[in-house]
């Protein structure tokens, strides 16, 4: 992955809205179409995502470091991916009209392998979802002893993957109000839930 940093111009763009509740706030971005609890505003970084498919998608990565414990986001937005693979050199067993969707939906798998690679002990692997956005939540104890909890999960009406991911010292519980705060939003900002329809398909129900 290589990072590239914001301009302040770009910064603006992504000027969160937030409510305080207790010492933490809920961090609100409606241009990557989310909100999530967090301990305050984290720093926004840019970044190119190198996809299951060998192509590069934009993204973003919000952090932050409270004490012993970090806490980030990231955001790989896929809108753009039919342009994207179009305009790649493939093979021509590379070149389906429907490839884009499939790599982006292979993106939660690509992501949970990456957790399982860093070589830490896997002490959890599962399907999950919020709000009926499909993904998978992954827990590491890693040599240090910290552990690290992850949530990956589609949001394919927003044609958007997100990465929650928080590392917490060793004794620390779990951090439940980072990891399930996540909510998805829609183009003006409003929360967006679903229901399965009998064919597996989501509906939108709110």
């Amino acid at each position: 992955m290589r990072l590239i940093s914001l301009t302040l111009a770009t910064l603006t763009l992504f000027t969160p809205e937030y409510s305080l509740g207790q010492s933490w706030i809920e961090y609100v971005n409606r241009a990557d179409r989310f909100s999530v609890n967090l301990p305050r505003d984290p720093a926004v970084q840019e970044f190119e995502y190198e996809s299951e498919f060998d192509a590069v998608m934009p993204a973003r990565r919000y952090t932050l470091q409270e004490g012993p414990s970090h806490y980030s986001v990231t955001v790989v937005d896929f809108t753009d991916a039919q342009r994207i693979h179009a305009e790649m050199e493939k093979t021509e067993a590379a070149t389906a009209a429907n490839q884009w969707i499939n790599d982006m939906r292979a993106s939660v798998i690509r992501a949970a392998r990456e957790f399982r690679n860093r070589g830490s002990e896997v002490t959890y692997d599962a399907w999950g979802h919020i709000d009926r956005v499909e993904g998978e939540q992954v827990q590491l104890t890693n040599p240090d002893g910290t552990r690290t909890f992850a949530g990956i999960y589609l949001h394919n009406q927003a044609r958007r993957l997100y990465v929650l991911e928080a590392t917490v010292p060793a004794a620390a519980p779990p951090p439940a109000q980072f990891q399930q705060s996540l909510r998805f939003l829609d183009e003006q900002g409003r929360r967006v839930r679903y229901q399965r329809d009998p064919d597996g398909g989501a509906v939108r129900i709110r």
